[in-house]
């Protein structure tokens, strides 16, 4: 049985109507240049009104993961939201000891292992301090790295250990939003790498080593889709009900990201009409990500000088 979250329901309920609509970042597009994007954006009281958009992201950011804190009451149904993180840290720390390397903010915050316990765990070898499921990828990829050089071989094993997390997270867990949530986003995981290794050419046995199993997708035939280059990828995807999903990636792999991440969003947009499971503060927390990559692209490409219809292809679909 679901434990009641009608409290923290209602919080979110409150804050929902502050999320940016699909409308909010058209009038967020039509703005003529990143200055009057930014004074937009402070009119809608984003970010508290800092000054520049780095201040801004960080802000918004830190408020939403005190919020979802505050509100998860000591429960471990959200940690499914920090495996990102979590495991980006873990590469971030992996690469910085391995290859000596010193580069600053490239760890996220607010996760529950801290980015000092991992490098500390990876300088001394002592994998166990670290989480029961990052123990042994940690190891591998550490000593991969300091063996082969690769970092594409370290990424692999990290990438495939946090969405092997996500899935084992999605199956143990009581709530149908979490369980629904991790299979779209392993399921669409695992159509990235697909259409990544089409694109660099590898082959089915590279892929194999990538995927984790879940049931939107065969492993198995998507891999094997892979020797057929980028073709045979797009017709095994058609086959299979992303029709939508290749006509996306026939625009842009940048219009392919997008039709990725809009996937998630269309999996939560059931949570608005349930109001006692945590699966409307998980929508919120996912929903909110969203907001910030979006706002994030418009700017970036504002600053850079892309014209309007170029930066719509790349607008994310939003929750509200």
């Amino acid at each position: 049985m679901e434990k009641d979250y009608t409290y923290g329901v209602a919080r979110i309920r409150a804050l929902e109507g502050k999320l940016f609509s699909d409308d909010d970042m058209t009038a967020l597009l039509q703005c003529s240049d990143y200055s009057q994007c930014i004074a937009f954006l402070k009119s809608k009281g984003w970010g508290n009104g800092a000054d520049s958009l780095e201040k801004m992201i960080s802000i918004e950011k830190k408020n939403t993961s005190k919020l979802i804190k505050e509100l998860s009451d000591d429960s471990n149904e959200m940690d499914i939201l920090m495996i990102g993180d979590e495991y980006h840290n873990l590469k971030a720390a992996i690469k910085q000891v391995c290859t000596d390397s010193n580069n600053d903010n490239i760890f996220y915050e607010g996760t529950k292992l801290s980015p000092e316990i991992i490098m500390e765990s990876i300088r001394q070898g002592k994998y166990q301090k670290l989480t029961e499921n990052m123990e042994k990828p940690a190891k591998e990829a550490a000593d991969t790295l300091i063996q082969t050089g690769s970092g594409q071989i370290c990424d692999v094993i990290i990438d495939k250990a946090a969405l092997e997390k996500i899935k084992e997270m999605g199956e143990n867990s009581e709530s149908k939003l979490i369980r629904k949530y991790a299979d779209t986003t392993v399921t669409i995981a695992n159509i990235k790498i697909a259409v990544r290794c089409a694109a660099t050419g590898k082959n089915s046995d590279f892929v194999k080593k990538c995927v984790v199993s879940c049931d939107g997708i065969s492993i198995r035939d998507l891999a094997a889709s892979v020797d057929g280059g980028m073709e045979g990828v797009c017709t095994y995807l058609e086959s299979t009900g992303f029709k939508d999903g290749v006509d996306a990636l026939k625009k842009s792999m940048s219009v392919f990201e997008c039709w990725c991440d809009n996937k998630i969003v269309q999996c939560i947009k059931s949570e608005k009409y349930n109001s006692f499971t945590v699966g409307p503060i998980i929508a919120y927390a996912i929903a909110k990500e969203m907001e910030i990559k979006t706002i994030k692209i418009i700017l970036t490409c504002k600053l850079n000088g892309f014209d309007n219809g170029f930066i719509r292809e790349r607008m994310r679909e939003m929750y509200v």
